[in-house]
């Protein structure tokens, strides 16, 4: 039984990894595509709502097809 609980803990972690990976790709991406259009904040917070629903897609479809 423990065995079972701390695969089920390293799979929750791997999982909150990929999460935090995302967003901060998101980020990243949202900052640079602002940059290239002069910074402005409005610029950068709708291109980081646009990166994390593309992300959130791909993670939804991909749950799909992997069950």
């Amino acid at each position: 039984m423990n065995t079972v609980s701390k695969q089920k803990t390293i799979d929750t972690q791997s999982e909150q990894d990929r999460n935090l990976d995302y967003y901060e790709l998101a980020v990243y991406f949202a900052a640079v595509k602002a940059r290239d259009e002069e910074f402005r904040w409005e610029q950068f917070i709708d291109n980081l709502s646009y990166f994390c629903d593309q992300f959130a897609t791909h993670i939804e479809v991909n749950d799909r097809v992997n069950r």
